[in-house]
């Protein structure tokens, strides 16, 4: 629907019949906004608590997403989701009026309120949706959550593709990802039908209470969970800190009953490998404690190598990302001053420069970064502050191209709305999306798979890096044709071959012979100095 707005409410009268009940359905919603209300059934729709959802909601949308929205049409659009469920049931604008049909006949009109009042349309999608009840025993009998779902996740499908809405369930296990639960430590897998010990967190509970990695758990409390998903078996290893919990398993046909004792808990990041005299470390999402974790393992490689060691690797290949502020905080520890990011949107908090002001926990030493397209978000963010502030070269694949902040908005029932609300620039200014960020050595154009020319081939590919990343900063401004060209480029994947990735071997290649790090590092400075350089 595209509906103009309209803050001088001058359009033309219609003839419209309001039935009284709807009338009355509108005022006692008002009524019953005003007063406090006794705690709801979560499971059981309540209008009242309905239009206090979508009002937070609403006002979340229409004040933080980073274009202006129209919120007739955000909510007319919202409640057209009810078609998903059953699709008798319609709900069409007609001006002045939204119109609830049944079976091709009208049952209900509203008459809409002003095209700003976030509180007067949440309150009409609450009647909307109970006249919707009223006419259709399955939007009757679906729980609240559901048609919570419905009607944001049609509201949101116009607007960019990272705007989205999570459930209670999913908003609930997205907050213990990022802040940590009370639980054993572990990560699950399904494997035939059966529950599996996928991992076990380093000095987690489950790790002190010897549960190892491919045991198959058969019960929980002398319960069976056969039958059971994943999800419900991690919600049964979760509660209280320092409750107790039976875990029975098996593993090599033997079964074995073990007490755990419930602790704090967030899932481990990071994952340290000594190769050589290289630190290895893999980062496969981030979370409040993996800047600390990180710092952590640096401090553990450092004491395991000792003086010989040649340098650091983070891979974050397959990295999707993760809060904002904890991408920073890690880009903080390796650079000592200057701007990590620089975010924009039409909220004026949303424009904000982080910059760094800590010491650099590695002391100088080289470092490299592996990315590739599925390296995302908070991925870029780093890899793209230590490309430009000329702390590491940059191996692999283009990233993804995810460049923009998305605000957290709670809603009352416990779900989320995922609100985009920025757009991330790097250091020298460029924006991350949609071109994503760049390596100073693509991979996938290295013609020598065995790398026994990589002296040369690191020569080719940092002239190729000045260029490239030139044309990135430049790339909004570049002719069409030009910019799906610069798409294409680095964009292809190098999975592992052989005894190894091209992008892991090339990269302790490097480590091991500082020269050819030395000639990769400088391509990665003059790209990243170009924009001053060309003033």
């Amino acid at each position: 629907m595209n509906r103009k707005r309209d803050t001088n409410r001058d359009r033309q009268p219609r003839r419209r019949r309001l039935s009284r009940f709807v009338t009355a359905m509108l005022f006692s919603v008002l009524a019953a906004c005003a007063a406090p209300r006794a705690p709801v059934d979560p499971m059981v729709y309540d209008r009242d608590a309905a239009a206090e959802v979508f009002s937070a909601g609403f006002e979340g949308i229409t004040s933080f997403y980073i274009e202006e929205t129209d919120l007739p049409s955000l909510v007319v659009t919202g409640l057209q989701g009810m078609r998903k469920l059953d699709d008798t049931v319609t709900v069409t604008d007609r001006g002045d009026q939204v119109i609830v049909g049944h079976k091709g006949r009208d049952v209900a009109a509203f008459t809409v309120p002003e095209p700003d009042d976030v509180a007067r349309w949440s309150m009409l999608t609450a009647a909307v949706i109970d006249t919707g009840r009223r006419v259709s025993p399955v939007l009757h009998d679906a729980p609240p959550e559901t048609l919570y779902n419905l009607v944001f996740r049609s509201a949101l499908a116009d607007l960019d593709r990272f705007s989205r809405y999570t459930t209670a369930a999913d908003a609930a296990r997205n907050r213990a990802h990022r802040r940590g639960y009370s639980g054993i430590g572990v990560v699950l897998a399904e494997k035939s039908g059966l529950i599996e010990i996928k991992e076990v967190f380093e000095n987690g509970p489950a790790a002190h209470s010897g549960l190892s990695v491919g045991e198959l758990i058969l019960a929980i409390d002398d319960k069976a969970v056969a039958g059971l998903d994943m999800l419900a078996v991690s919600d049964l290893l979760r509660g209280p800190d320092g409750s107790v919990v039976r875990i029975t398993t098996e593993a090599a046909d033997r079964e074995r009953t073990v007490s755990v004792t419930r602790a704090p808990v967030i899932e481990q990041t990071v994952y340290l490998k000594r190769i050589g005299d290289s630190a290895h470390l893999e980062i496969r999402s981030f979370n409040e404690a993996t800047a600390s974790s990180l710092r952590q393992k640096i401090a553990e490689a450092a004491a395991r190598i000792g003086p010989s060691m040649n340098g650091i690797i983070l891979d974050f290949r397959h990295n999707r990302g993760g809060v904002l502020r904890d991408a920073v905080s890690i880009a903080d520890l390796f650079i000592e001053d200057g701007r990590i990011l620089l975010t924009k949107g039409r909220h004026p908090r949303s424009e904000k420069e982080f910059k760094a002001d800590r010491p650099d926990i590695a002391v100088g030493i080289p470092l490299i970064v592996l990315i590739d397209g599925d390296s995302a978000s908070a991925s870029e963010v780093v890899a793209g502050a230590l490309q430009d502030s000329g702390r590491a070269v940059l191996i692999g694949s283009r990233t993804y191209g995810k460049g923009t902040v998305q605000m957290i908005v709670r809603l009352p029932n416990d779900g989320e709305l995922i609100i985009t609300w920025a757009k991330m620039y790097t250091p020298s200014g460029y924006p991350i999306g949609p071109f994503g960020v760049y390596p100073t050595i693509c991979s996938a154009e290295i013609q020598d798979p065995e790398l026994q020319f990589v002296g040369s081939q690191a020569r080719v590919a940092a002239v190729r890096a000045r260029e490239l990343l030139r044309l990135r900063r430049i790339a909004h401004d570049l002719d069409e044709s030009i910019q799906r060209a610069l798409m294409e480029r680095c964009s292809g994947r190098n999975p592992a071959a052989g005894s190894g990735d091209t992008d892991l071997a090339l990269a302790l290649r490097l480590l091991r012979e500082p020269g050819q790090f030395e000639r990769a590092f400088e391509a990665s400075l003059i790209a990243s100095k170009w924009p001053a350089a060309a003033q």
